[in-house]
């Protein structure tokens, strides 16, 4: 197979939310939550500039998580995610020259890695936002040697990053940069991600992504079979791309989707990963006495200006707002 043919893989193994924010944060009081999955399928993986490696049974990977952020002031968010693993081996062996051995087909379900994380604005400018951020992920996944199957990695993750985003009327380009510090001599790696949506109609928004994920390389974790599914092993890296949208369907409530490729990869799958989810995005604080009863004439904000603007504006009915994802401008026609 040819690597520069579309060739998709999981980048963040654990399923990670499809809308993360950039640099923007939560209004006081206003909460995101998605419930989303994950599926992929795949019998190859990556192995950087070298051909795929063949594994000797199929794997399944379903991931289900749920997600949610809230605003605790306008300034500061925090976050979480919850995520089931429900993998699998099948088939007959598939006579890979990979290996010498082939292990028991079987299948386990346990969750994943679990996540916190909070994100302080620290700028905010008619120039763009800018916030630090921090994720601390749990050691509490499950392992079964004998099928070489895992469902999150076994160590605790501390990965601080700087996050930033700016606006452009019916665009946007948000990114992060950051470093994942494991424990249990799994190496650090550099984690980043680059981000430019777009909206071409009423609130339907599009976006494209580009992840980087660099090993360091400095860990001595060895895989426990799992090398045969390519589960959470040591040294995973990927330059990838991806198409994401969000799409509002009825008031606070919408749908995600999206779908990742990758033009370098190594110890990560080689197989379509699909991406969808629900959203609820609703707000839970009494809108100020100056917010209740404003004149149809007042004008809109100014789209170029990245300052936050309450859902239901009095100026909604002239304006389309992304408080759902971007969080960051008005666009009024």
């Amino acid at each position: 197979m040819n690597k520069l043919l579309i060739s998709f893989c999981l980048i963040l193994s654990g399923g990670s939310p499809l809308f993360a924010g950039g640099g923007w944060t939560l209004q006081k009081g206003e909460l995101w939550g998605e419930l989303g999955a994950t599926y992929l399928q795949y019998d190859q993986l990556w192995r950087g500039s070298e051909s795929f490696r063949q594994l000797q049974r199929p794997v399944s990977d379903l991931g289900i998580r749920l997600y949610v952020e809230y605003g605790v002031l306008d300034n500061w968010t925090v976050m979480g995610q919850l995520p089931f693993k429900m993998v699998s081996t099948s088939g007959d062996p598939l006579g890979s020259v990979d290996f010498t051995d082939t292990l028991p087909k079987g299948s386990m379900s346990y969750l994943g890695n679990y996540r916190f994380g909070s994100k302080y604005r620290l700028v905010n400018n008619s120039r763009g936002v800018m916030s630090a951020q921090l994720w601390v992920e749990a050691n509490n996944s499950d392992l079964n040697q004998l099928i070489g199957l895992q469902t999150g990695f076994d160590a605790w993750s501390f990965e601080p990053a700087l996050t930033f985003g700016t606006s452009f009327g019916r665009s946007y380009l948000s990114g992060q940069g950051g470093i994942a510090f494991r424990t249990n001599e799994y190496s650090e790696e550099f984690l980043g991600q680059l981000e430019y949506g777009i909206n071409p109609l009423g609130d339907w928004w599009v976006m494209a992504v580009a992840d980087f994920r660099i090993s360091f390389k400095n860990g001595e974790k060895e895989p426990c079979n799992t090398l045969h599914t390519g589960l959470y092993v040591n040294n995973q890296e990927a330059i990838s791309y991806g198409l994401k949208t969000i799409v509002p369907v009825a008031g606070d409530f919408g749908l995600t989707a999206g779908v990742y490729g990758a033009v370098f990869a190594d110890n990560l799958p080689a197989a379509l990963s699909l991406n969808g989810g629900i959203y609820w995005n609703p707000r839970f604080v009494r809108k100020k006495r100056s917010e209740e009863a404003m004149p149809d004439a007042m004008p809109c904000p100014d789209p170029a200006e990245n300052h936050w603007i309450p859902r239901r504006s009095h100026c909604q009915p002239r304006c389309r707002f992304h408080s759902l994802y971007l969080r960051a401008a008005a666009v009024c026609s």
